[in-house]
């Protein structure tokens, strides 16, 4: 089995590879970042609360987070699964929305490739996130007693391992 904490750092750099969403994202790939626990991530500690890094991530950011592995079939071998959320803030400029982030997440083309997003392999052992279709979908937070709500969206990835080792 791929340590998805391999595949999490890989994530970044493949989404860094990105040159619409890097642009739409302020051309900062910095603002790309993946979560784990008791890490500085958008510059705060997130003290195991995935929803704590969630709310600090500022305008115009992605967050890669790992969400389980399972068991799964490619053919007749049983492999392993990986379930990713990418976590999407939009930037505050107004010709940039959601639909756009997960579009370039999609469909833009790597840096030095002829493939798109959806066609090329994160992780070498794994397959491209072609193989189960990722999806967008959005999270509405109250975050005060006057109703005030924060906004973000979801896309749920998964990666199966192309053989088990």
């Amino acid at each position: 089995m791929t340590n998805p904490k391999t595949i999490l750092a890989e994530w970044v750099t493949a989404l860094q590879a990105l040159p619409n969403l890097v642009d739409a994202l302020g051309g900062d790939g910095s603002y790309i970042q993946f979560y784990t626990e008791n890490a500085i991530v958008f510059g705060q500690p997130t003290q195991n609360n995935i929803r704590l890094a969630i709310l600090s991530m500022p305008p115009g950011s992605i967050m890669i987070a790992w969400q389980g592995t399972g068991p799964g079939r490619l053919g007749n071998a049983l492999v392993f699964v990986h379930d990713f959320s990418l976590y999407l803030r939009a930037p505050e400029e107004a010709d940039v929305g959601y639909e756009d982030l997960f579009n370039w997440i999609v469909n833009d083309v790597p840096a030095g490739s002829s493939l798109r997003m959806l066609h090329t392999a994160v992780d070498p052992n794994c397959e491209p996130m072609d193989f189960y279709l990722p999806s967008a979908r959005r999270n509405t937070v109250v975050i005060s007693p006057d109703g005030a709500t924060f906004e973000y969206f979801e896309v749920p990835v998964r990666l199966i391992e192309s053989y088990n080792p």
